[in-house]
């Protein structure tokens, strides 16, 4: 339930006025102006029209989310990641509730279902493997070490509940914001990536979208479920 209520038939209205918005505001970052802090306005967008449109747990993922993208653009790490962390357990948070709310009554565990659910752990587990064994050891060690281990845990965590959604946008969203998160980090700890703005920032703008647009009730088409179980 969102935490203020909006009419059922302005939904459309606002979903498609808020993806306008955003869309202009990620092209912002990519245009030689001169804003301040503009990294942080798409997804702030997001977060607020999030108090209508989301799950109040969406809503607070968002903002922190947006708190974190100003943090970084103020060039704070330690916080920027401390916030996303914050995020990523409000993501946590919805996908568990909305696991055991809607889908586990509707899952059929067969034999495909359970191939899925192990691809879906394995892939999980070597998300963290590569996190402790390449990006890990490469962090300045201390306080930023440690925050980077709990960031690659809450993260890995966060990716797990979303692909367990039944939603292929749940999942878009949250392999694109993993993605994003693990060049940062791989260009941090290990070594420079090419291209590396573009490819953080279009992956994470796309990974927010999908999971703000999937949390409401707003539907693009008829969505494909990653798995029938």
């Amino acid at each position: 339930m969102s935490i203020i209520k909006v009419k059922e038939s302005r939904i459309r209205c606002v979903a498609l006025t808020v993806t306008a918005l955003y869309l202009i505001a990620s092209a912002l970052f990519f245009i030689p102006v001169e804003i301040p802090h503009k990294i942080t306005i798409p997804v702030a967008i997001l977060g607020v029209s999030a108090l209508w449109m989301c799950p109040w747990q969406m809503a607070m993922a968002f903002i922190f989310s947006a708190i974190g993208d100003y943090m970084g653009s103020c060039g704070n790490f330690l916080a920027q990641m401390g916030f996303f962390a914050i995020g990523h357990i409000w993501f946590i948070a919805y996908f568990i509730r909305r696991y055991f709310s809607k889908v586990e009554k509707d899952m059929k565990l067969t034999a495909k279902a359970k191939g899925y659910l192990a691809m879906v752990i394995f892939c999980t587990l070597a998300l963290l493997a590569t996190a402790f064994i390449k990006i890990v050891p490469g962090a300045e060690p201390g306080i930023i070490k440690v925050g980077v281990g709990i960031y690659a845990c809450i993260i890995s965590l966060m990716l797990l509940t979303a692909l367990l959604q039944r939603s292929s946008l749940f999942a878009l969203g949250a392999v694109l914001f993993v993605f994003s998160d693990f060049i940062i980090a791989w260009n941090m700890f290990v070594e420079p990536v090419p291209y590396r703005t573009y490819l953080v920032l279009v992956t994470y703008y796309l990974a927010q979208w999908l999971l703000y647009i999937r949390s409401t009730s707003f539907r693009v088409g008829p969505e494909m479920r990653l798995m029938r179980f």
